[in-house]
């Protein structure tokens, strides 16, 4: 029987089928059995030799001291179709338009933190292109316009709905405040998909906004490698190179709860699946589940290459190819990745996986990253553009990921640390030189050379692109 409202119910009466219960360490003989064994029992004293044998080990059958587990079937819960988007980077509108495209899904409906965001929806005509790599067109598709979740969302005296499916894919410093505004709708009911560009984020969501384990959402980890390009001057329509949506759904580990474990896993499994079969009804998407290792495998060289180019391509504010080309740059690349690559090492999830510890530890893994360095040759970091607009960037979500990993193990992660901090002293500074107004180029931020404070026109076509809200 659907449980509609089973999360808001009191715990359940110790008759429950939802609780599994532990009986005596001895399992009750049936009555017909019970005799069997006195029959047998007085048998023994008349009789010897095999027959007495046999009948002595029928009782010890009936009788075997074991701790046996009633286990009750888990309840089904009711599940909702409808799918809500936060974001408007290249992946939410990717998913907007390939789970709008699906005839038998609801509306997906997109959510903002940011009015601005709406008023363009509405200039390009609530819509999304794709095109393909070469700039064809290959499908237009009507998105309803973004419904607004700021602070005025968070201020409503009636409960909303609660949101069950939803989608998370913007900036990473818009992730907390926009959640934060949906913690109303927000509960056990819920499965967030979380595809941010690092990990980590799901740890912070608990320890700043989620922190009952009984009433926090589901989590579904993500990590899309489908690769975008804007379209001419539009905002929402992208140029695309078709990859695959890998998602990694992660268990639920309640402490303390009114619920057992196993039923509080079980009933969360049934939300993370049921998301994870909506993506999956659109082909374009490509969803892939994988379990935690491989999704590691997957997810951490990106984050690794992060950690070093990105950071390091902020702090210094140069080209990519300027760090590649620079002997005492590579040098500290060099440290920093032998101390990423050594924090990597030691999880534990990863110790059983030789093939991807090999993966990481190899000679040739630091060789594919500087390949890939150089293959970036004079572009900027994406990086630049959000600290130029005093934004952060996802830093807590890549080297933040790794120095959590290595506090929770007690290894060294000093120099990662370090970039953390450099990182967002750079974006306090140029937060305090756009809000003070100062003209760039007649105080020029650390030097005229840096790419992301002072000596630089205020609008620059290739530093200052295009954030997605």
């Amino acid at each position: 029987m659907p449980l509609d409202n089973f999360f808001y119910k009191p715990p359940p009466p110790p008759t429950s089928d939802i609780i599994v219960r532990r009986v005596g360490t001895t399992v009750p003989v049936p009555e017909s059995a019970s005799q069997l064994a006195a029959e047998a029992e007085a048998e023994a004293e008349t009789e010897a030799g095999a027959e007495a044998e046999a009948v002595a080990e029928a009782k010890a059958e009936l009788n075997v001291d074991v701790e046996a587990e009633t286990v009750r079937p888990i309840p089904r819960v009711k599940l909702y179709n409808k799918i809500h988007i936060i974001g408007f980077d290249a992946n939410a509108r990717f998913a907007a338009q390939a789970l709008s495209s699906v005839p038998k899904l609801p509306p997906v409906q997109l959510l903002t933190h940011n009015i601005r965001s709406m008023k363009m929806w509405r200039e390009e005509g609530q819509a999304i292109t794709m095109y393909n790599y070469k700039g064809v067109p290959l499908s237009t598709q009507a998105v309803p316009c973004p419904e607004y979740v700021g602070r005025q969302f968070a201020q409503r005296w009636t409960r909303p709905p609660i949101l069950h499916n939803i989608i998370v894919s913007t900036l990473t410093g818009a992730v907390i405040p926009s959640l934060a505004a949906l913690t109303h709708s927000i509960d056990r009911r819920t499965t967030i998909c979380l595809a941010t560009p690092g990990l980590g984020m799901m740890e912070e969501l608990n320890e700043t906004i989620f922190k009952d384990p009984a009433s926090r959402p589901n989590y579904i980890l993500c990590h899309s490698d489908h690769r975008f390009e804007r379209v001419s001057s539009y905002q929402y329509s992208l140029k695309h190179i078709p990859g695959k949506f890998l998602l990694h759904s992660v268990p639920r580990d309640d402490e303390d709860v009114d619920l057992d474990r196993r039923t509080s896993e079980g009933l969360g499994r049934q939300h993370r699946d049921h998301m994870i079969k909506l993506l999956s009804k659109s082909g374009d998407l490509a969803v892939v589940p994988l379990v935690w290792e491989v999704f590691l495998r997957q997810k951490l060289p990106g984050m690794i290459f992060m950690s070093l180019a990105d950071t390091i391509s902020v702090i210094l504010g140069c080209r990519f190819d300027q760090i590649r080309t620079t002997k005492h740059i590579m040098e500290f690349w060099d440290r920093l990745l032998e101390e990423t690559i050594h924090i990597v090492a030691s999880l534990p999830e990863l110790r059983e996986h030789l093939d991807i510890l090999d993966f990481f530890t190899s000679e040739s893994f630091p060789k594919k990253l500087r390949r890939k360095l150089e293959l970036q040759r004079s572009e900027y970091s994406q990086w630049i553009s959000l600290i130029r607009k005093a934004k952060m960037p996802p830093i807590d979500v890549t080297n933040g990921y790794f120095v959590r990993r290595a506090r929770e193990l007690g290894i060294r992660h000093t120099l990662n640390s370090q970039v953390i901090s450099l990182v967002k002293g750079r974006q306090a500074g140029r937060y305090r030189e756009l809000q003070m107004d100062i003209p760039l180029g007649l105080q020029p931020f650390v030097q005229d050379l840096d790419k992301i404070g002072g000596g630089q026109p205020r609008d620059d076509p290739i530093l200052d692109k295009e954030i997605d809200f």
